[in-house]
């Protein structure tokens, strides 16, 4: 194992609260935008431990990007000073000869520039020769093709000035604030390569250098197109975008303005606010910063491919999602091909790339041609819906990388409790299973979490909310002793929490009546109270800490209280019972998770007069399973999340937490 690996994870798990919680968004460079679009999990550990980020194929040189840059800039240098060059330029721009020029210029920086450094380096470190070479080789393609730029700029301007137009600037850094609908401006900062202009289209154009041949295209142009948008805000006017890959062979590929406008700059304002969301996780959550999009491809070559795979484990084969058969494949295939001709009949371009089969329904991935928007395809649900013979609106949502679209399998799996849960000891984590995602694995709620100390839960008849309420009591039962947590189920149907009456976890009997209800909510304020007396004495922060003292002291901890509260709008009939209640939840939602108290609310009716601001405020997780309208969808998972409406059902649910929504499916525990 790693032990600076090790180090870093421990300063970081340590620190990661402070930083969490920090009022102000990180700062990113424009690199990191192009790392996050090729692989999230390797911007999530370049931000949080540092390390090496680039995607370098095996067959490519190493080493040689930094001595390239330095004298790609020497060389612009030389040309704007020297008058050797002004003078090849000074015959009339039609009997001008681009090969002669190249070979010219590339004689005189060999013999003033390179060749000086190159004997330097033969008799300090002549293991360096061999890549210095090299990157001579990337230099001739370099000036072979400003060669062929100048004679053509020599058309529009005059020779002594030709070259100063040309090479506009060199490495300049830039910053901007970039936009982001309804959220804090994102400080974005970087250094490019060159900013050069041909005169012909009167353009200016970012140039970027790559001494290999990238793998994944994509997000160099993410890159070099976000360096380009930073340029406009700066100079207000068109700048277009190129990266010269230099070695093996000299490539270049260009992007107008006008081809970026409409499609990289739509979604780069989503890319920010993924990259905000990831580097907020942390291991103790679900939904980690996905995998690269290409792990046959980048997986083999990254550079931090140990660290990953120690942070971002592998599945344990016992928990993986089922591998299809040879049928269910080719009919996933076949359906996600008809997804790709019916929104290309309607105009809209899409590749199917894959598909995912979970437990409830299918992910299709698709890939937006250059130009199409996603609302595009979002807008296309109900043609989706009537061409394919569906019972529900397909959910359809933007990804890293690629667009969701969810379908409704025929034949849905059940997900059994016993099949993911056993008898653990989780020590001083109270943690609640929440469900299974596309990948087969479970999802789990840590309630010392300040993000998923409180839930609200909300769904219709048929939802599966209650056989989810009863597999959450279950999972707290079978992970923790009656030592470690006591448990308060408040069951105003009384007969969904039936199973539970003799339990020994239960810190009171069952709760059925207001009255009781509204007593008991009373109750854990005082107890609450009583227990930060303690942390106070104790001089501890937190319940977890202050249960690790009595233990020292060879006393017994004191264990957590977490409260199930079924059917909440039932109580809020009378009004004073209503004001009540939602006084003491306002309270120990503001305050209980210190003292190891915990709410779990839930509720068939998510009307705005029952589930009321000041109550969603304080239960900051949430989690929606089908819902009856669009309306009872967002009260219980805030915004505009309307997507509950379309659940399937029977333990389909939306998770929502620290501003991350997961579709899981929930354990069966009957």
């Amino acid at each position: 194992m790693d032990v600076v690996y090790l180090t870093h994870v421990h300063q970081y798990l340590l620190n990661f609260k402070v930083m969490s919680n920090q009022t102000h968004s990180p700062k990113f460079t424009v690199t990191d935008v192009r790392v996050a679009f090729e692989c999230p999990r390797l911007f999530y550990l370049s931000k949080h431990f540092g390390g090496k980020t680039l995607f370098i194929p095996p067959d490519q040189p190493r080493g040689i990007g930094k001595p390239f840059h330095h004298f790609a800039s020497k060389f612009i240098e030389l040309a704007k000073t020297n008058p050797k060059f002004k003078s090849l330029f000074k015959p009339n721009a039609k009997t001008l000869d681009r090969e002669s020029i190249s070979l010219e210029m590339q004689r005189i920086f060999y013999k003033e520039v390179f060749f000086p450094a190159l004997q330097k380096v033969a008799t300090n470190k002549p293991e360096n020769v061999p890549a210095l070479q090299q990157v001579w080789e990337g230099l001739r393609g370099l000036i072979n093709h400003w060669s062929g730029l100048l004679v053509t700029n020599c058309f529009y301007a005059n020779y002594n000035n030709v070259i100063s137009e040309t090479f506009f600037s060199q490495e300049l850094s830039v910053t901007c604030d970039y936009p982001l609908p309804k959220q804090k401006a994102q400080k974005i900062e970087g250094k490019f390569d060159s900013l050069i202009r041909d005169l012909k289209k009167d353009r200016l154009c970012m140039v970027e250098y790559k001494t290999y041949a990238p793998i994944d295209s994509a997000s160099q142009l993410a890159q070099v197109a976000l360096y380009s948008y930073i340029l406009y805000l700066h100079k207000q006017q068109p700048v277009d975008s190129a990266v010269y890959c230099v070695l093996p062979e000299f490539k270049v590929y260009y992007y107008t303005w006008e081809e970026l406008k409409d499609t990289v700059h739509e979604l780069t304002p989503l890319k920010l606010q993924q990259m905000r969301d990831w580097l907020q996780w942390k291991p103790s959550q679900p939904d980690p910063p996905p995998e690269t999009n290409q792990p046959e491809k980048l997986c083999p070559i990254c550079p931090q491919q140990e660290t990953c795979q120690r942070y971002f484990p592998p599945l344990p084969l016992d928990r993986a999602t089922p591998k299809n058969t040879t049928d269910d494949a080719i009919q996933t295939e076949e359906l996600g091909k008809q997804l790709e001709t019916i929104l290309q009949a309607y105009g809209v371009g899409v590749d199917y790339q894959d598909a995912i089969v979970g437990a409830s329904f299918i992910r299709f991935k698709l890939k937006p041609h250059l130009g199409v928007k996603v609302v595009s395809v979002v807008n296309r649900s109900t043609d989706i819906q009537v061409q394919m013979g569906l019972p529900n609106l397909p959910l359809i949502s933007p990804q890293a990388g690629y667009i969701s679209v969810d379908l409704p399998r025929k034949d849905r799996k059940a997900v059994p409790f016993k099949d993911y849960i056993q008898k653990t000891n989780n020590g001083f984590d109270i943690k609640i299973a929440i469900g299974i995602d596309l990948e087969g694995k479970l999802i789990e709620a840590d309630l010392s979490d300040a993000n998923t100390c409180h839930f609200l839960i909300g769904g219709t008849t048929g939802s599966g909310k209650s056989e989810f309420l009863k597999s959450l009591v279950l999972s707290l039962i079978e992970r923790h002793t009656i030592e470690q947590v006591k448990i308060a189920l408040v069951d105003p149907k009384r007969v969904t929490f039936t199973a539970f009456e003799k339990s020994n976890w239960l810190l009171c009997p069952i709760i059925k009546e207001s009255d009781r209800a509204l007593e008991f909510m009373e109750e854990l304020v005082t107890k609450m109270e009583q227990r930060y007396q303690l942390l106070e004495k104790g001089k501890c922060s937190d319940l977890k800490t202050y249960n690790q003292q009595l233990i020292q002291q060879g006393k017994s901890p004191i264990p957590h209280l977490v409260c199930v509260f079924d059917e909440y709008a039932d109580f809020m009939a009378d009004q004073e019972i209503a004001k009540q209640l939602e006084s003491s939840i306002k309270r120990l939602g503001g305050m209980a998770r210190a003292a190891g108290i915990h709410l779990i609310i839930s509720t068939q009716r998510p009307e705005a007069k029952i589930v009321t601001p000041i109550i969603r405020s304080n239960l900051p997780a949430r989690v929606a399973l089908k819902t009856s309208s669009e309306g009872d969808s967002k009260i219980i998972l805030g915004g505009n999340h309307s997507q509950a409406t379309y659940l399937l059902g029977k333990g389909d649910l939306l998770y929502l937490t620290s501003g991350n929504l997961s579709r899981l499916q929930s354990l069966l525990a009957s």
